[in-house]
């Protein structure tokens, strides 16, 4: 029924879309290390990703998605993420709602994830954002989950961003209540005159008293639509929320 309804709204959203949106589309690979009890783990993620953006007056919208595939321990599973995003633009800020759902086939792993979110512009080449998300998570067992993220853009030209962000939640589930730490780094820059960008990238979460600690890193490319340089794309596309547990556990947002 969760899965109908985002669906559903991301379908809604995509109908009222102008024919005049910006978004990218692209692939990325992440290489991630999970460190449980003190056992390592490595994992290979493949994705391809999109997502496009509009405005309507004051209003502004944004579909975003991934699927890919996970491979770890001797053994692969396929992924998909959407996520739909509605804001109000006031010029330098933007305030809005989001709702998340990333998928694991094959495997008891599920997040879905609604919140609020807002980004402030602090100059013409920087902004800030925050976060707040909750909601449920299935990764071998069912949580309850909540977050706070914040983090900062600075824009060194209008073709390369460097960006940053820090956050903290919770985790209630299976007789356990945990905090949890994420942190992360990146980066997107488009070279060439070709509308084509690559991203960087460095993830990590933590939730303690389970000893449970991954790291993310990702490399990308992106076909960028709609034309202007790689800001005025991501004015369109302004929110990269991360989202549930298994999102903050692989880098899939």
């Amino acid at each position: 029924m969760k899965k109908t309804a985002l669906l559903a709204a991301a379908a809604a959203m995509m109908m009222a879309t102008p024919a005049a949106a910006q978004g990218y589309l692209g692939a990325e690979y992440g290489n991630t290390n999970i460190d449980f009890f003190g056992s390592d783990t490595d994992a290979d993620k493949w994705q391809g990703e999109g997502a496009f953006g509009w405005n309507h007056g004051s209003w502004g919208g944004q579909i975003g998605g991934s699927v890919g595939n996970i491979d770890a321990g001797g053994g692969d599973v396929d992924f998909y993420d959407i996520n739909g995003h509605l804001y109000w633009d006031g010029g330098a800020w933007k305030l809005g709602v989001m709702a998340a759902q990333t998928q694991v086939d094959d495997a008891d792993a599920e997040d879905t994830t609604y919140g609020l979110e807002a980004m402030f512009d602090t100059s013409p080449n920087s902004n800030i954002f925050a976060s707040y998300t909750m909601g449920e998570s299935e990764f071998l067992t069912d949580w309850d989950v909540w977050n706070f993220d914040a983090g900062v853009n600075f824009y060194t030209s209008p073709n390369m961003r460097i960006g940053a962000f820090a956050g903290t939640g919770n985790v209630d589930g299976g007789g356990l209540d945990a905090d949890s730490f994420s942190f992360g780094i990146n980066g997107e820059f488009q070279p060439w005159s070709a509308p084509v960008s690559i991203t960087l990238g460095w993830n990590s979460f933590e939730i303690e008293d389970i000893d449970l600690e991954s790291n993310t890193f990702t490399v990308g490319a992106r076909w960028n639509f709609g034309g202007g340089t790689l800001q005025d794309r991501n004015n369109a596309t302004p929110f990269s929320t991360p989202t549930g547990l298994v999102s903050r556990t692989y880098g899939v947002w």
